[in-house]
């Protein structure tokens, strides 16, 4: 998206400094922690009517991260909102954990339950990293919502789309696999829900790629605090399938919000069947408006033998 001196004047500009301490300690006893820049981030995006179209939006951010010595581009989009006609949207984003969210509401836990690390993503699960997708959303009524989509992962890093290598497998540890989703959500007052069924491309590629995927969440706000669960179940293309599960609570006291995860993922039908759990602990203290202080710790959180804790604590500004 092109913006020239004038539209320029009109964009809205946004940011994220955090500094964190982190440590990660191995049931073996060894520790490795220390501190440093988390992330440093600006976005920015700008917005016009197009007369007997719509309004069109648009969005990109610059961010650096640990001891980068140069920012780079992140999460991009363009949307075009058609009103009752619905909303079509493109972006190159970095995907977090749909399940996490969902089933974790108002959750201020910033890791990832898989790898132990918090540059990983948000959620009891790992991310999807970068990737570009076209979505369509439609809302049907005040409660109930659709959405269709197409996404291609990235196999580099802000890669992927036209210069990328879509639905390769990846040597044993996984697959960057096209795939089309088809997603709804309810929400009525304090209660909302969420499915959605997911088709991936390339599934005969590799007995580890995906064939599909079911998915379903809940949450519920009780006003003192919102609880929600969830499961995802991916099935692959030679019969194995992984579930994870996630409950989670999170309640806000003033200043002071805490929530708590567990998850659990389950993988059968392999050779390498496997079961483990963990959980999660987090806590957020709003010194003002924009500035603020949170802790997460998670435990158990690997299905090997080292099973690692880990925690990190932040100073967040956002401007």
């Amino acid at each position: 998206m092109a913006v020239t001196g004038g539209a320029f004047a009109q964009a809205t500009m946004t940011g994220t400094v955090r500094y964190a301490y982190a440590q990660k300690t191995l049931s073996s006893g060894a520790t490795t922690g220390g501190m440093g820049l988390e992330k440093a981030a600006i976005d920015f995006a700008i917005s016009e009517d197009i007369e007997g179209l719509g309004k069109v939006s648009g969005g990109f951010g610059i961010a650096a991260t640990g001891s980068d010595v140069a920012a780079a581009g992140r999460d991009a989009f363009i949307k075009l909102d058609m009103g009752s006609m619905g909303s079509i949207k493109m972006d190159n984003v970095y995907s977090y954990s749909w399940l996490g969210g969902v089933a974790s509401p108002g959750s201020v836990a910033y890791c990832s339950f898989t790898s132990g690390d918090c540059t990983s993503g948000v959620g009891m699960f790992s991310t999807y990293g970068y990737q570009d997708d076209l979505i369509y959303s439609l809302k049907l009524s005040d409660s109930l919502s659709i959405s269709v989509s197409h996404t291609e992962p990235s196999t580099g890093v802000g890669g992927g789309g036209a210069a990328g290598t879509q639905y390769i497998y990846s040597g044993g540890t996984g697959s960057s696999q096209r795939y089309n989703t088809y997603s709804g959500t309810f929400q009525s007052g304090a209660l909302t829900i969420a499915g959605g069924y997911r088709t991936y491309d390339g599934a005969d590629q590799s007995t580890k790629n995906s064939n599909f995927r079911h998915r379903a969440a809940a949450s519920y706000d009780m006003g003192v605090a919102k609880v929600g669960a969830g499961y995802e179940t991916t099935q692959n293309t030679y019969g194995a399938t992984t579930t994870d599960t996630v409950i989670g609570l999170s309640a806000p006291l003033g200043a002071l919000t805490v929530s708590a995860q567990y998850g659990q993922r389950a993988i059968a039908g392999s050779t390498a069947d496997s079961s483990y759990a963990g959980n999660i602990y987090a806590a957020s203290y709003a010194l003002s408006k924009r500035t603020s202080v949170d802790g997460t710790y998670i435990s158990n959180q690997s299905s090997g033998t080292s099973n690692p804790s880990f925690f990190i604590t932040r100073l967040v500004h956002t401007f």
